[in-house]
C-alpha cells in the first residue's frame, strides 16, 4: 500500500512536469479538458430475510397485544369458573351443616318424647330414630348429588375454555400470519420499485455522462485542430514549429523513460498499460519506444 501511494505522488510529480514543458514548448497541445463526473446512485437492496425481520418488527406489537387480550379474556373466564367453584363448595358446606343441624335437634326432640312417655327402650324410639336417619342421608345424598352435578359442568365449561382459548390463538395466528405475508409482498414490492428507479436514474446519469464527454471529446478537438492551425501559419512562416514539437516529444518522452526505469520491471509494466498518460503526450513514434522498452514485458 505504501508503496503505491509513493508510485502515485511520483506520477502526480511527473504529470506536473510534462505539463511545463507542454506550456514551455511553444507548439500546439492537444488540450485535456476537465471531465465532470455525474454521481451515479447506489441501492443496497435487501435480501429477503431481512424483509421479513422488519415486517415482523412491525407487527410485533399487534402480535404481542393480539395475544395478551385473547390469554386475558381465558383468564377472566377461568377466574370466574373458580369463583363459581368456591361458591358451590361453600353452598354444599352450608347445606351440610344445616341438615346435621337439624338431624340433631329432630333426634333429640325424639329422645325427649319417648323418655316423657316411658317408651325410651321400646321399638317405636328405634322406629322413629331409623325414619330420622334415613331423611338425614337422603337429604345430604342430595346435596352431595347436586354438587357432583354443578362440579361436572364447572370442569366441562372450565375444558371449554382452554379449547376455546387454543381456538381464539389459532385463528390469530392464521391473521397474524395473512398481514405478516401481506406486508412482507408489500415491502418486497417496495424493494423492487427502489431498485427500478435506481436503474432508470442511473442510465440516465449515463445518458447525460455520455453527452458531456461526447461535448468534451468534440471541445478538445476543435481547440487543438484550431491550434495546429494556428501552428501551422507559423510553421509557414519560420518553419520552426514541426523542429519544437519533435523537441517536445523528445523531452516528455525522457521524462517518462525516467520515470519508468526508476520500477521494477512488473512495476512498469503496469504502469504503461494501465495509464494513458503515457499514450496522450507522446508522438506515435516516441509512445512506440516506450512502449517496446516497458510495455512488452519479458
Amino acid at each position: 500500500m505504501a508503496n503505491n501511494i509513493k508510485i502515485n505522488e511520483l506520477r502526480d510529480e511527473l504529470a506536473d512536469d510534462i505539463e511545463r514543458l507542454e506550456a514551455s514548448s511553444s507548439v500546439a497541445i492537444k488540450p485535456n479538458l476537465p471531465k465532470v463526473t455525474l454521481q451515479e446512485k447506489s441501492y443496497d437492496a435487501p435480501n429477503d430475510a431481512t424483509l421479513k425481520s422488519k415486517a415482523e418488527g412491525e407487527l410485533a406489537a399487534y402480535r404481542a397485544e393480539g395475544e395478551l387480550s385473547i390469554k386475558q379474556n381465558g383468564e377472566a373466564e377461568k377466574t370466574e369458573l373458580n369463583a363459581k367453584r368456591d361458591a358451590y363448595d361453600s353452598a354444599k358446606t352450608t347445606a351440610e351443616a344445616d341438615i346435621e343441624k337439624r338431624y340433631e335437634a329432630a333426634a333429640r326432640a325424639i329422645d325427649n318424647d319417648v323418655v316423657k312417655r316411658g317408651l325410651a327402650r321400646s321399638s317405636v324410639a328405634a322406629v322413629e330414630r331409623g325414619a330420622l336417619e334415613r331423611e338425614y342421608l337422603g337429604q345430604t345424598a342430595a346435596v352431595a348429588h347436586e354438587y357432583a352435578n354443578n362440579i361436572s359442568k364447572l370442569e366441562s365449561d372450565i375444558a371449554a375454555v382452554d379449547k376455546k382459548l387454543q381456538t381464539a390463538l389459532n385463528d390469530f395466528n392464521l391473521t397474524y400470519a395473512a398481514k405478516l405475508n401481506q406486508r412482507l409482498t408489500e415491502l418486497k414490492a417496495e424493494r423492487e420499485q427502489n431498485m427500478q428507479e435506481v436503474i432508470e436514474y442511473n442510465n440516465e446519469i449515463k445518458r447525460k455522462q455520455a453527452a458531456l464527454d461526447n461535448d468534451r471529446l468534440k471541445t478538445e478537438s476543435s481547440l487543438y485542430t484550431a491550434a495546429l492551425n494556428h501552428e501551422k501559419q507559423e510553421n509557414s512562416l519560420d518553419g520552426a514549429a514541426s523542429e519544437r514539437r519533435e523537441a517536445m516529444y523528445k523531452a516528455v518522452y525522457e521524462r517518462m523513460d525516467a520515470f519508468l526505469g526508476s520500477l521494477d520491471p512488473a512495476q512498469a509494466l503496469l504502469e504503461i498499460r494501465n495509464h494513458s498518460m503515457y499514450r496522450q503526450h507522446l508522438s506515435n513514434y516516441y509512445y512506440n519506444r516506450l512502449y517496446d522498452k516497458y510495455g512488452r514485458g519479458a
